[in-house]
Protein backbone atom coordinates (compact mmCIF):
# COMPACT_ATOMS: atom_id res chain seq x y z
CA UNK A 1 0.00 0.00 0.00
CA UNK A 2 1.20 3.72 -0.47
CA UNK A 3 0.41 6.56 2.10
CA UNK A 4 0.70 10.10 0.96
CA UNK A 5 2.49 12.57 3.70
CA UNK A 6 1.80 16.49 3.34
CA UNK A 7 1.91 19.48 6.02
CA UNK A 8 -0.38 21.94 7.08
CA UNK A 9 0.96 24.53 4.79
CA UNK A 10 1.06 21.72 1.94
CA UNK A 11 5.03 22.47 1.47
CA UNK A 12 5.80 18.59 -0.12
CA UNK A 13 3.66 15.82 -0.94
CA UNK A 14 5.90 12.58 -0.04
CA UNK A 15 4.69 8.99 -0.64
CA UNK A 16 5.78 5.59 1.31
CA UNK A 17 5.23 2.12 0.31
CA UNK A 18 4.22 0.27 3.19
CA UNK A 19 2.61 -3.02 4.31
CA UNK A 20 -0.72 -2.50 6.53
CA UNK A 21 1.29 -4.39 9.43
CA UNK A 22 3.66 -1.90 9.68
CA UNK A 23 3.98 0.31 12.69
CA UNK A 24 3.18 3.70 12.44
CA UNK A 25 6.63 5.09 13.61
CA UNK A 26 8.73 3.21 11.28
CA UNK A 27 7.06 4.87 8.74
CA UNK A 28 7.51 8.17 9.95
CA UNK A 29 11.17 7.30 10.35
CA UNK A 30 11.29 6.73 6.72
CA UNK A 31 9.35 10.22 6.31
CA UNK A 32 12.33 12.13 8.78
CA UNK A 33 14.76 10.29 6.41
CA UNK A 34 13.50 12.48 3.14
CA UNK A 35 12.75 15.63 5.14
CA UNK A 36 14.84 16.26 7.78
CA UNK A 37 14.11 19.47 9.25
CA UNK A 38 11.14 17.74 11.02
CA UNK A 39 12.78 15.07 13.09
CA UNK A 40 13.83 17.25 15.19
CA UNK A 41 10.25 18.92 15.87
CA UNK A 42 7.78 17.83 17.92
CA UNK A 43 5.44 16.50 15.58
CA UNK A 44 1.72 14.68 15.86
CA UNK A 45 -0.17 12.90 12.28
CA UNK A 46 -3.68 13.29 11.61
CA UNK A 47 -5.88 10.83 9.05
CA UNK A 48 -9.85 11.40 8.85
CA UNK A 49 -9.68 13.62 11.58
CA UNK A 50 -8.03 11.37 13.88
CA UNK A 51 -4.37 11.48 15.80
CA UNK A 52 -2.08 8.52 14.53
CA UNK A 53 -1.33 6.27 17.51
CA UNK A 54 2.48 6.01 16.30
CA UNK A 55 2.94 2.60 18.35
CA UNK A 56 0.07 0.90 16.44
CA UNK A 57 0.12 -0.53 13.15
CA UNK A 58 -1.19 1.28 10.07
CA UNK A 59 -4.35 -1.17 9.73
CA UNK A 60 -5.14 -0.59 13.67
CA UNK A 61 -4.72 3.09 13.32
CA UNK A 62 -7.22 2.41 10.21
CA UNK A 63 -4.69 3.68 7.50
CA UNK A 64 -5.84 2.93 4.18
CA UNK A 65 -4.37 2.26 1.06
CA UNK A 66 -3.33 6.22 -0.43
CA UNK A 67 -4.67 7.60 2.49
CA UNK A 68 -3.24 11.57 3.30
CA UNK A 69 -1.56 11.72 6.44
CA UNK A 70 -1.44 15.16 7.53
CA UNK A 71 1.99 16.20 9.46
CA UNK A 72 1.51 18.48 12.21
CA UNK A 73 3.35 20.29 14.96
CA UNK A 74 2.37 21.23 18.38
Amino acid sequence: MSIIFTTLDQKFYYSIICKNTDKFNIIENKLYDAYSEYSETNNFFIVGGITINKVKTLEENKIKNSDIILLSQY
